[in-house]
């Protein structure tokens, strides 16, 4: 089939610019690849996530209109008596849903009970099958679904199961339970491991008599969800809240929205770079095509077909980036989910692993991202295109006349910058800073308009010519909107470079300094097995009277829900007082020195100011289970970096004598005397626990193994990011090298009369590489403020509204000297080694054109 010949045409314009600039417009469409991958992999990556947690959530609450969830772990099975007797409920259905330590298997397992009776109206799909297999069949009088000792399985609990396993042995504390595996749960979802039982036999083994976990409820017909909450809502409060499932989306749903905002703005990096490459490119292919378009002006092509042309050959530079991109994307998401699961590196989710699906109206929204970045970036240089009048696109030398509009873009530079930091006033909207953002992008823009102002005051003519710098200087001086053109990529590349880089410099060492203040003690424990999830109260008195422990601290934790629509907090009961919170807990603020007269001291960190208002002095009531109320008094905010939807530190002490509340302790940290050394300590310690249930079942860290464990997961964590840095400066280098390999072969005709006026290759290869030295240093000189400026934005408005913690300014001075150093030097030598080939003697050849 043959094309249409405008199109034709148009391919062929195209193909002699590709001719011309190879690598620049290589660079320009891998960059808008890396930008439509990694942003459609987060995107695929998370959406299989959500999926994966909401297809969850409609499995285990089935038919269920509502559910009624205690504020932390379990409600009273009492309440199931004033749930039936309201007439707008027709089934009420209790479950129990915990994590239970099974025999054979490392993580705990998840053990749901139900009442057969009511669960059929409500979760039919989890009530157990019974196996007709021989041995399985059911004793005269006995029914299965009720007896006490039969569990059922999900189909991937029995694949992990040896083969002719028949039964599942329970740990709880000391004691071993068996249950006989009478059937499976068929529709469970794929990859869950899933063991459901009769909730009496649940409440009774594993120690939840009296108790459940929530209750489903099923209305009756014309009750409207909404309806009943407004109207008991408030009744149950004491003892939990009523939510849809729909609700518990959306709070799964925000539990990582920063998280893949953040890593979603890194795949906008990638896109911004390769929108200014293009631009670059463009702008450059514009000036130096000029003649060409000349042409065609005068056999009859109109000033909008020479635009569109210019918009054509950028459309096809981003199609063929977006469908590269959303191959890359498609392939990362996938090789992400197999081999990482779901959780994109943060630990929000725990789903199956499995393949990933890629919608047509993904791969078609986020290639579309690509075209239009390239589209935005030839925008300007189309709107050039035959601006200047055709008998001085003849003429040689018009490179520089067509770019006169750098000379006042400068205030529309000024302006866009105005427009950056009024952005900065602009409140996020739920946790996105799109204040912030807007800011950086904003401002990058009147950066890149400002470039030209920036040559001109730091490239001038020399007042002589003693030198080869001098002779840069001056050819660089009489072109400077050229100059500011080619640079506009590498610029924007470099800037965002410093940017991430000192942004994420400062959260490490402010991560490194907040881990000294939070782990003093010189030994930290912590039970590594789920079978005794808790250290007794006995083992804790004995750790602390054994000799050499100059003192001896445990504290536990547990979560709360203080509003439906976001995640939960973290409760942590420590030993803790109000003198020793400055020592103890990295404040960020002013502390008051005493509560109010019938309230619980506590100090809760960042998030807290953020997510629900509260600052020093402010009251709270905090309801717990079994209606307990606690009402508080924070005493001052202080610094988490591992809980960022929130967390509240109690006195454990005087939350057991005054509310009678004692959460399980989990952890423990140990002072040993100064004449005992830790691992003395540690000796100690596993020879009490030797005559116990907790032999061999502590794990010891000093707090350096703690500080550079987490340091690596951090370093892990933004390695990505890492990743992205080296591209950047990559697409800089070679954005410097084409750039400048353009501009010279261009000037073809003046290197062939440099040359009949006795100058080799060598010395003109030199001449370039200074001219290629100074423009990579003012590059690198406006890219450095630019970062440094965005910098600030990152760590002082987009992390604080993103993640809701703050953090100190660190400037990697040495990095940034080297990345300084690395982007002029290989600048240098990229422009040396892409035109060595391209210089000769050939002067006669070079310059027929002008005697032509």
């Amino acid at each position: 089939m043959r094309l249409p010949p405008t199109l034709t045409l148009k391919l062929q314009l195209f193909a002699g610019a590709l001719r011309d600039q190879p690598v620049k417009w290589l660079i320009a469409t891998l960059s808008i690849a890396v930008g439509v991958g990694l942003g459609l992999a987060v995107h695929l990556i998370h959406k299989q996530a959500l999926e994966q947690f909401n297809n969850g959530v409609r499995q285990f609450s089935g038919q269920a209109d509502l559910q009624l969830l205690p504020h932390s772990t379990l409600l009273p099975e009492t309440v199931l008596n004033t749930l039936t007797a309201l007439p707008e409920v027709a089934v009420a259905s209790p479950v129990i849903d915990m994590e239970v330590a099974v025999q054979g298997f490392d993580k705990p397992l998840r053990w749901l009970g139900l009442d057969v009776f009511t669960a059929a109206a409500v979760t039919p799909n989890f009530i157990g099958q019974i196996e007709t297999e021989p041995g399985n069949e059911a004793q005269q009088g006995d029914i299965p679904l009720l007896n006490n000792s039969n569990v059922f399985v999900s189909p991937a609990l029995k694949e992990q199961l040896p083969a002719g396993q028949n039964t599942l042995t329970t740990l709880a504390g000391n004691k071993s339970l068996h249950w006989h595996l009478a059937g499976s749960v068929p529709a469970a979802g794929a990859g869950q491991l899933i063991a459901v039982a009769d909730i009496a036999a649940v409440q009774w083994k594993l120690g939840t008599l009296g108790q459940i976990s929530r209750v489903d409820l099923k209305l009756q017909e014309g009750v409207s969800p909404t309806t009943f909450q407004a109207r008991y809502g408030a009744k149950f409060a004491e003892l939990g809240r009523l939510e849809t499932p729909n609700e518990q989306g959306t709070r799964g749903a925000s539990v990582s929205q920063a998280y893949r905002a953040n890593l979603s703005i890194l795949a906008m990096v990638a896109l911004l770079t390769g929108g200014f490459l293009t631009f670059s490119t463009q702008m450059l292919a514009v000036a130096q095509r000029s003649r060409q378009w000349a042409l065609l002006a005068a056999l009859g092509a109109r000033a909008g077909s020479l635009r569109a042309q210019v918009l054509f050959e950028s459309m096809c530079c981003g199609v063929v980036g977006g469908m590269l991109g959303v191959a890359m994307g498609w392939g990362l998401a996938t090789a992400v989910v197999r081999y990482l699961g779901v959780d994109l590196g943060a630990g929000y989710f725990e789903s199956v692993q499995g393949s990933v699906p890629l919608a047509p109206i993904d791969a078609m929204l986020f290639g579309g991202f690509g075209v239009v970045a390239t589209l935005l970036g030839g925008l300007s240089p189309a709107l050039q295109t035959g601006q200047m009048a055709l008998h001085q696109r003849l003429r040689a030398g018009t490179e520089e006349a067509g770019l006169q509009f750098a000379n006042k873009a400068h205030w529309m530079g000024l302006l866009l910058g105005f427009v950056a930091v009024a952005c900065l006033w602009i409140p996020p909207y739920g946790n996105i800073p799109v204040g912030g953002y807007l800011a950086v992008a904003f401002g990058l823009f009147g950066g890149i308009a400002m470039i030209g102002l920036v040559v001109r005051a730091l490239i001038r003519h020399p007042t002589q010519l003693m030198k080869t710098a001098d002779l840069a200087r001056s050819r660089l001086a009489s072109t400077p909107n050229l100059l500011a053109v080619g640079l506009s990529g590498v610029v924007a590349s470099f800037a965002l470079v410093v940017a991430m880089h000192v942004m994420i410099y400062s959260f490490r060492f402010s991560l490194d300094n907040w881990l000294t203040q939070v782990l003093p003690a010189p030994l930290y424990v912590k039970l590594n097995s789920a079978t005794i999830p808790v250290f007794p109260d006995e083992f804790q008195d004995k750790i602390a009277a054994l000799p050499g422990v100059d003192l001896v601290e445990f504290w536990g934790q547990q979560s709360i829900v203080l509003d439906p629509k976001r995640p939960s907090v973290e409760l942590i009961a420590r030993p803790i007082s109000i003198e020793a919170a400055q020592q103890r807990l990295p404040m960020t603020g002013r502390t008051i020195d005493a509560p109010q007269a019938g309230t619980l001291p506590v100090w809760v960190s960042e998030p807290m100011t953020d997510l629900y208002g509260l600052k020093t002095g402010s009251q709270l009531e905090l309801q717990l289970d079994q209606g307990t109320r606690v009402p508080t008094t924070v005493m001052g905010v202080w610094r988490d970096y591992t809980r960022q939807h929130g967390a509240i530190v109690l006195p454990k002490l005087e939350l057991l004598q005054q509310f009678k509340v004692q959460f399980k302790d989990t952890q423990g940290a140990v002072w040993p005397q100064e004449n005992v050394s830790v691992k003395g300590m540690v000796q100690r310690i596993q020879q009490s626990a030797a005559t116990t249930a907790l032999a061999g079942k502590i794990d010891f860290a000093e707090p350096g193994e703690i500080r550079q464990l987490s340091l690596d997961i951090f370093d892990r964590s933004f390695a990505v990011t890492y990743l992205l840095e080296i591209a950047a400066v990559v697409i800089g280098l070679f954005g410097v090298g084409t750039t400048f390999s353009a501009m010279a072969l261009q000037r073809k005709r003046e290197f062939a009369l440099l040359g009949a006026m006795g100058a080799s290759p060598g010395w003109m290869l030199r001449l370039i590489a200074r001219e290629a030295f100074i423009a990579s240093t003012v590059a690198a000189l406006v890219g450095l403020a630019i970062g440094l400026a965005f910098a600030g934005i990152l760590i002082f408005v987009v992390n604080p509204q993103s993640f809701h913690w703050t953090m100190e300014w660190f400037t990697p001075w040495r990095d940034l000297f080297i990345m300084v150093v690395v982007l002029v030097g290989m600048s240098s030598a990229t422009v040396t080694l892409a035109l060595r080939s391209k210089l000769n003697t050939q002067l006669v050849e070079q310059l027929k054109e002008d005697w032509a």
